[in-house]
């Protein structure tokens, strides 16, 4: 995906390019956002850890955001292609860090401190959904006649 979108003329990389001097695969998330900023680009995640760690460093961040479902790597490169210029706009009109947020049909640019409450909602809404998923179901009744 960063190929294409460097052909379309954007400054784009991933992790583990070694021809553009970007962090190898398992580089901490701290070297990644020094990367970014370095290189005057911006860290696109669903990942919610990353994206508070941009926030809290103030460094804007696109925050891909299926709610709901989980997307294929194909709806991803077409969500990225089409909504590449709007965030450019959005990114480039911001006077201060934002949080571009990528849903599946719009794109909204939220301050940091929206953008931190709403990932943290998420982000409990997400453990409590793994907690109640975790929990073992009951047998039922010692006593239930259907059992017979």
């Amino acid at each position: 995906m960063a190929s294409a979108l460097r052909e379309l003329g954007y400054n784009a990389s991933y992790v583990g390019n070694e021809q553009d001097g970007a962090p190898p695969r398992g580089s901490s998330d701290q070297e990644i956002i020094s990367h970014a900023r370095a290189t005057n680009q911006v860290v696109v995640t669903s990942n919610h850890d990353m994206i508070l760690l941009c926030l809290e460093q103030q460094q804007s961040v696109i925050w891909l955001d299926p709610h709901g479902r989980k997307v294929t790597r194909d709806e991803m490169v077409v969500l990225v292609f089409q909504a590449a210029h709007e965030w450019e706009e959005m990114l480039q009109s911001a006077t201060e860090p934002v949080c571009i947020r990528a849903l599946r049909t719009k794109n909204e640019r939220l301050s940091v401190e929206s953008a931190v409450h709403l990932v943290r909602q998420r982000m409990k809404r997400l453990a409590a959904k793994k907690r109640r998923a975790a929990k073992p179901k009951p047998l039922g009744s010692l006593f239930d006649s259907t059992s017979k």
